[in-house]
């Protein structure tokens, strides 16, 4: 870790790269990732959400966040922004000045959104919608009416998810986010029909998350994802695996399809939230900069 100064205070920041030698740490430049929950309104009850304690419904200070950003950006301390929540398709306006204004900042800034699905088709009217480097769809079924189950409401249908990727210029876009767990995708056969189910959306890439144990439920419902990884069969072509020290871990690679299409995917575990240092910076939709999430408020 290095100590860095930000916003007139001295952190202890993560400087090291991910590593493909668990027992190893490369090191790197002192750049963090910033989350921007851009509010803390969600129409879904996932039983494993990890936001459920935090319901904080502010409005974001346009003038206070590109303070931040450009305080971030021009210190380098800046490796990309994630644009989250809550649920930030909740206000697509808000969402869209919101993304017009961080590449006003940096042409060239490293943008994410993750959503649950909600207003999907209005990514379509975004101005820079096309120059994001990514668009994360949680979808924790390829049952429709399965993962309406998951998250106790009426979420995006295939359909829907299909009709923004014929929209978008960039088909590498969007991403498919599915949480590994005993009640829904929690065995090979199962990965490997949601990586079918993606391949016929048109998705190029599936990722596949367990759950963090953060409730009883999660606890109950959670699967070490190595105890599907490392079992696979000839459709996979496994990449790279990376460690991140104790913390967490991932692999990635490629699956065939059994309509012979190419799916990129990845799988990913933390194991361990306890962190010495900073690996993450939030700005809450209460319009806080915090260290990681429900950490100390810096400014």
């Amino acid at each position: 870790m290095k100590q860095i100064e930000l916003f007139g205070k001295t952190i202890d920041a993560r400087d090291y790269l991910c590593s493909s030698n668990k027992d190893k740490v490369e090191k790197g430049n002192a750049s963090l990732r910033l989350y921007v929950k851009i509010t803390d309104v969600c129409m879904a009850s996932c039983k494993f959400c990890a936001n459920e304690c935090s319901k904080d419904y502010g409005k974001i200070d346009f003038k206070k966040l590109e303070y931040v950003v450009r305080y971030l950006d021009n210190n380098k301390y800046l490796s990309g922004i994630s644009i989250t929540g809550g649920e930030p398709m909740t206000n697509p306006n808000t969402l869209n000045s919101l993304i017009n204004l961080l590449f006003e900042i940096n042409p060239n800034m490293d943008i994410c959104i993750s959503t649950n699905g909600m207003n999907i088709r209005e990514f379509e009217h975004f101005d820079n919608i096309n120059r994001v480097e990514a668009i994360h769809i949680s979808r924790h079924h390829y049952d429709d009416e399965k993962n309406n189950e998951i998250f106790g409401s009426t979420m995006a249908k295939a359909k829907d998810i299909m009709y923004l990727q014929d929209k978008l210029d960039d088909k590498k876009i969007i991403n498919i986010n599915t949480m590994i767990m005993k009640s829904g995708i929690n065995c090979l056969e199962e990965i490997k029909k949601n990586l079918d189910f993606v391949g016929e959306l048109g998705v190029y890439k599936n990722g596949f998350v367990s759950l963090m144990k953060n409730n009883n439920y999660s606890k109950e419902n959670f699967i070490n994802y190595n105890s599907i990884f490392d079992n696979l069969d000839e459709n996979f072509f496994t990449g790279n695996h990376f460690y991140s020290e104790k913390y967490c871990e991932c692999i990635d690679g490629v699956y065939l399809t059994s309509n012979h299409k190419i799916v990129e995917y990845y799988a990913r575990m933390i194991k361990e939230c306890d962190c010495p240092y900073v690996r993450q910076l939030v700005y809450t939709s209460s319009n806080h900069v915090t260290l990681g999430f429900n950490g100390q408020k810096i400014y």
